[in-house]
């Protein structure tokens, strides 16, 4: 049993001193208060005759210094976690950080990352030469897992949070097709496909949910078409009909007479309503290499001025629905993109010439 001898210094103050025998050797420790000393002993006692655990001689009772995992780690089991992400969503967060993010950053515990560690980052991805949009996409990914951390009360502050709100986007060239242009232009496409165009082009469907749709996604009836599904490339190469990127993607459409009397026509019980010419998948790089690429240069050689790819037919609807004074909200909605402020992005240097109708409308009618 441990023991407590009371010692006193040269300039008078008292000593507590615990002593015991260890493995044969004499241990000890001192305290200032005859108090403390006796509940060390107790501790002593308890474990046999050793030092109590966590207890460093001359320092007391030491709690290890908790490490956060790394951010490679943490980033790994936020993604893998991510409920609302299918696969090949999961795949492609996954691989986006391990291009771009170095390992000087990756394998950093979290709590020790800081702001400038950041900036310093997204600065030698821009000197890397990556896209600014690739460089938003990697960040926001990463600032996501950060902010599940957070939640998770592994850190306390996010240092990713709005740091690359400085590295402008250069948006995409889009080209817009009125529905004369359209009309003038779809007579340059292969005509098995003008019916596939046309449902692009006045529903603003992406390629992957038009190919995808099946008779089950369709009631004729009620004139509605719901986006459950999408094509997604898997990480082998292959393609899957799944869910959607973003719960905002899957919708409701109301269709016109138009497309349901297109739509009828075409469905086959357990058939894909858009089919290519052997009955199976419309694939995106075969259709613009076999049908839509010839459709343009037939469209260049008549004079015809501008350019559009496949995706500009979903532009060209959401440009309509726009000059016609549709909200962007509704837009935004009809397009399924994942919040408003992606359509604001997109559209939003369309609305100037939205607003002079609006008021050429007030003009009208004397106000």
């Amino acid at each position: 049993m441990a023991s407590i001898r009371e010692r006193t210094w040269r300039d008078g103050t008292k000593r507590f001193e615990v002593r015991w025998r260890q493995d044969g050797k004499s241990a000890s420790e001192s305290f200032t208060t005859q108090k403390a000393a006796f509940r060390f002993r107790g501790r002593v006692d308890a474990e046999g005759q050793r030092w109590p655990p966590g207890w460093v001689p001359g320092q007391g009772m030491v709690t290890p210094k908790e490490v956060s995992p790394t951010l490679a780690e943490w980033f790994a089991r936020s993604v893998a976690s991510r409920s609302t992400a299918n696969a090949r969503t999961r795949y492609d967060y996954q691989r986006d950080f391990n291009r771009n993010v170095p390992e000087w950053l990756s394998k950093k515990p979290m709590g020790e990352i800081t702001s400038e560690d950041v900036g310093v980052w997204l600065v030698e991805l821009q000197d890397r030469g990556l896209s600014a949009k690739s460089i938003h996409n990697t960040h926001a990914a990463v600032s996501t897992a950060m902010k599940d951390a957070q939640l998770n009360e592994l850190i306390t502050r996010n240092p990713f949070l709005g740091k690359s709100k400085s590295i402008p986007i250069r948006h995409e060239q889009m080209t817009f097709l009125t529905p004369d242009e359209y009309d003038r232009f779809r007579g340059f496409i292969a005509e098995y496909y003008r019916l596939f165009t046309d449902f692009l082009f006045s529903t603003g469907l992406r390629f992957g949910e038009a190919t995808a749709l099946m008779p089950q996604h369709i009631e004729l009836a009620e004139k509605r078409l719901h986006i459950t599904t999408a094509w997604k490339k898997q990480p082998d190469g292959t393609y899957l009909s799944q869910e959607p990127k973003t719960p905002r993607a899957r919708r409701t459409l109301s269709l016109t007479e138009r497309q349901v009397e297109v739509i009828r026509g075409l469905q086959q019980p357990g058939e894909l309503i858009f089919r290519n010419h052997r009955g199976g998948r419309i694939q995106q790089s075969t259709f613009h290499k076999d049908t839509w690429t010839p459709a343009l240069r037939k469209a260049a050689e008549a004079g015809f001025g501008k350019r559009p790819r496949p995706h500009d037919l979903r532009h060209s609807h959401a440009a309509y629905l726009l000059s016609i004074g549709q909200p962007m909200l509704a837009v935004s909605y009809r397009l399924g993109h994942a919040s408003i402020n992606t359509t604001n992005d997109r559209y939003g240097h369309l609305l100037p010439q939205v607003d002079q109708d609006l008021v050429k409308g007030m003009d009208d009618i004397g106000y």
